[in-house]
């Protein structure tokens, strides 16, 4: 029997904590990586892996990304993660379309639920022990069982035995709730996932944590695979895991290009546009061309290998809109304005403290509309507390064209209970104002 190298219990954990991430092996570069030695060192790294062949893993010679390991834990996930908590919102969406279609329109299957449906076929070849329905009529009589009783479920806290997806043949509120609304489907059922995070650490008192994911997002958008591996294990944001798991995806899977491209304001992966590339953001490509942002870096498809970005629906739901609130938190800030971030678990945007007298509240809010009800919601979040000087709406001077803040507040705040709608830079003006009466009082 070979002698097993003293590394072997270093090198099986970076292997498994590696296969939990990606779904392809590792190269001996990558691995090397992952145990902290240089490239030089791949010889080093051959040797061991050689003692443990046969034995922990195996591969096949002269084939890249072939390395293996023989007796994977059970308990170790795998590469390929469908979140089920994903799953349900397609679901439930695709029902909730379903049923408001004529009966005539309803020979074509929603989009949400093609998708539900798939990524169930998805989940039950990798479970092995499930079967997932093969098709609409088999789907709307595993529809009427408790969506307990689907394995997957029992990951979900606080699951009624007795809900189901349809009731009395109707959707059923379960499903109602669960539901996403919007023409965007699958990036409003990506940026969900940043609810749960919102939910689970209410539930936890996890302020710093929640914190720290909502900044890594808007801040880091893109990861280099070695730094993303660390953020998971680090002490802050170790509770929040599964969280970055189904946040961040493998750039190659996310784009397949030749070169990637990157914005120079958001510094996410730009698409292919005619014979140019650009931001998904419209904003940013405005923002970029008027302050003559220099180009990033591009990355080959190689390299990009080792990368890990947040998925199309965290940019567009929190990467983007979050950095409008960091930019404002880091002008205030400079001015002399004592600045908190999402305080009190996100209960609003900004907590920003002149005096002991003088305290505002403000959410920061990149609506390409200005909708009524949504005021509503954040009028009826902050009108009752009486620990704030003044509550504001902030939005971007970027949307005035189209929101016409200046002239629709006077009809609207009249209504809002005391919360005043502001641009970002009449924001900064009015804080200057109070920060220099302060100052030669």
């Amino acid at each position: 029997m070979k002698k097993v190298t003293r590394n072997r219990d270093k090198i099986l954990q970076a292997l498994r904590e590696w296969f939990r991430i990606h779904e392809q092996a590792p190269t001996l570069e990558e691995l090397c990586v992952e145990l902290e030695m240089q490239p030089r060192q791949r010889a080093t790294l051959q040797r061991w892996l050689q003692t443990m062949r046969g034995i922990d893993v195996d591969w096949d010679d002269n084939v890249a990304r072939s390395l293996r390991l023989l007796n994977p834990d059970p308990k170790i996930e795998t590469g390929l993660q469908i979140p089920v908590t994903e799953t349900l919102r397609y679901l439930a969406t695709g029902l909730a379309e379903w049923e408001k279609r004529e009966f005539m329109n309803r020979a074509h299957i929603p989009k949400a639920l093609r998708l539900g449906m798939s990524q169930m076929y998805l989940t039950s070849l990798l479970q092995g022990d499930e079967q997932a329905p093969a098709n609409i009529p088999e789907f709307f009589n595993w529809a009427k069982n408790p969506v307990a009783e689907w394995k997957p479920a029992t990951e979900i806290k606080h699951l009624s035995s007795e809900v189901t997806l349809i009731e009395d043949g109707s959707v059923s509120d379960f499903a109602l709730q669960w539901q996403v609304t919007g023409s965007e489907v699958e990036m409003q059922v990506q940026e969900k996932v940043l609810q749960d995070v919102w939910e689970y650490c209410r539930a936890n008192q996890l302020e710093e944590q929640y914190v720290a994911l909502r900044k890594l997002i808007i801040e880091c958008p893109v990861l280099p695979y070695p730094e993303f591996r660390r953020i998971l294990s680090s002490t802050e944001l170790r509770p929040l895991r599964d969280f970055l798991l189904q946040i961040y995806v493998d750039l190659v899977d996310f784009v397949e290009d030749k070169t990637y491209y990157f914005c120079p304001r958001c510094k996410y992966v730009m698409y292919r546009y005619k014979n140019s590339y650009i931001c998904r953001s419209h904003t940013c490509e405005q923002i970029s061309a008027r302050c003559h942002l220099a180009w990033l870096p591009t990355i080959s498809r190689d390299n990009a290998e080792t990368l890990k970005v947040v998925n199309p629906g965290v940019h567009r739901y929190g990467t983007l809109p979050g950095l409008w609130e960091l930019e404002l938190a880091q002008a205030l800030t400079q001015r002399g304005g004592r600045v908190t971030l999402w305080p009190e678990i996100d209960e609003f945007d900004l907590l920003v403290e002149f005096s002991k007298k003088v305290c505002w509240a403000i959410d920061v809010k990149d609506w390409s509309y200005l909708d009524e009800g949504r005021l509503e919601k954040v009028k009826q979040k902050l009108q009752y507390r009486s620990d704030f000087t003044e509550t504001f709406v902030v939005f971007p001077n970027e949307r005035e064209q189209v929101l016409r803040v200046r002239v629709r507040r006077e009809q609207l705040e009249p209504t809002l209970g005391g919360l005043r709608l502001r641009l970002i830079s009449e924001i900064i003006e009015q804080a200057d104002k109070i920060l220099n009466k302060n100052q030669y009082a």
